[in-house]
């Protein structure tokens, strides 16, 4: 349900806030007493709602499909009237009025609801996150549960979560079980799951009798566990199904032809970023919406969260000051793995990006390395705004050469003047 409060012109209330429920009848109801006002008021009503998930998404849709016009605001901004009344009263009804005194009063920035497609684009993508989040948790599960289990497994093979490792745990869940194997038999079934030779094989299954021979001292009350893992593993793969799925449901939505051309073009272009991925492109342009209302890198920055808060008072300047975080927590996730992934090197050793690898170890000099992870996000926020307002492919430039041509563009601009 949703509490409303409607405001005269002159901003007195025109009745006492009254509530509605979420379906046909609320709705219905809540349209007529709009329409009414209206033809009492001789103008069209302005709604504002408060943004809480997705719950105030089906109102939102329902009276802007009957022509009225509407905001979404902040809950941080509405969280700021909180003080406006010396008297302590908390109440869905008092929250409705200061919300509308807030929005006909009080200069605020409200949030714009993006288009459906890239509404469902980001619910979609934050569902995957969901899903990656529980699979990871279910993988630290069935690690601690291998440690008690058999102690040293962990060790064996670099990815516990591979094919081999994984088909080793369906087949053979105790130590026991691996013992009273025949080793060729479990080399020939990792070399054939895992594609990398018999001789390959041959030295991961003398490292698991080793592991299962010294396991034999554990209580045999742990077998229970093995039980525990084969629950694991069904999860495990039944998420890695799940995450597979949306991704090819992503990519299917995304190439359809109704999908926005612009923003699939602009995932297209920062796909082909050096450390940006097609999931990452994409969760950046859903959390951004419309990218026409970000004037500056700084606002983007500051969108996603990445800005430095400010504590300042007098003749005090604090100099312990985090990220203001006010912004998108899923777009701070991507930036995370597209810096991480942006300052590596290949197994070559060539850098994925060389002059923001040099950006990092610089920073590292005197930064704590987080810090300087920030920066990286920071630096990469402003090559995506470049990239996303031009229009045009991201390309390697270092600082001099960007100086260079940032000087002789601005020279030809005062000759062209």
């Amino acid at each position: 349900f949703s509490v409303v409060a409607m405001l005269e012109p002159n901003g007195s209330l025109i009745r006492k806030p009254f509530r509605i429920d979420h379906n046909p009848a609320g709705f219905n109801k809540l349209l007529g007493i709009l329409k009414k006002e209206e033809e009492r008021l001789k103008q069209k009503p302005i709604y504002f709602v408060e943004s809480t998930g997705i719950f105030h998404l089906p109102l939102f849709f329902f009276l802007k499909s009957n022509d009225l016009k509407g905001f979404v605001l902040n809950p941080l901004c509405v969280h700021s009237t909180k003080n406006f009344d010396l008297r302590k009263v908390k109440n869905d009804a008092k929250d409705a009025e200061s919300i509308a005194r807030l929005a006909k009063f009080q200069d605020v920035k409200y949030s714009l609801v993006p288009e459906p497609q890239i509404l469902s684009l980001r619910m979609l993508l934050r569902e995957y996150y969901a899903i990656s989040d529980m699979l990871t948790e279910l993988k630290n599960r069935l690690c601690t549960d291998l440690y008690l289990l058999f102690p040293g497994y962990l060790d064996v093979f670099s990815n516990p979560f591979g094919k081999a490792s994984l088909k080793i745990l369906r087949d053979y869940q105790t130590p026991k079980a691996i013992l009273s194997e025949n080793p060729d038999t479990l080399a020939q079934m990792i070399a054939k799951t895992s594609r990398k030779g018999l001789i390959w094989g041959q030295k991961k299954v003398a490292k698991l009798v080793a592991m299962a021979q010294l396991c034999l001292s554990m209580p045999m009350e742990f077998s229970i566990l093995s039980r525990k893992i084969q629950y694991h593993l069904d999860g495990i793969e039944t998420f890695q199904a799940n995450l597979e799925g949306l991704k090819d449901e992503l990519a299917g939505m995304i190439s359809n032809a109704d999908f926005p051309k612009n923003v699939r073009d602009s995932i297209i272009l920062l796909e082909a970023m050096p450390g940006i991925g097609f999931l990452t492109a994409a969760t950046i342009l859903a959390e951004i919406g419309d990218f026409s209302r970000f004037h500056s890198p700084k606002a983007l920055v500051a969108f996603f969260g990445i800005d430095p808060s400010v504590n300042q008072s007098g003749k005090f300047n604090g100099d312990r000051n985090k990220i203001s975080k006010r912004g998108t927590r899923f777009g701070r996730r991507v930036l995370f793995t597209a810096a991480l992934a942006s300052i590596r090197t290949t197994c070559k050793g060539d850098p994925i990006n060389p002059v923001l690898r040099d950006y990092y170890q610089n920073k590292c000099q005197n930064k704590k390395k987080k810090v300087a992870l920030v920066a990286v996000m920071h630096k990469l926020l402003h090559y995506i705004f470049a990239v996303l307002r031009d229009q045009k492919p991201f390309e390697f430039r270092s600082p001099e050469d960007h100086q260079s041509w940032r000087n002789s563009s601005h020279s030809s601009l005062i000759l062209a003047a």
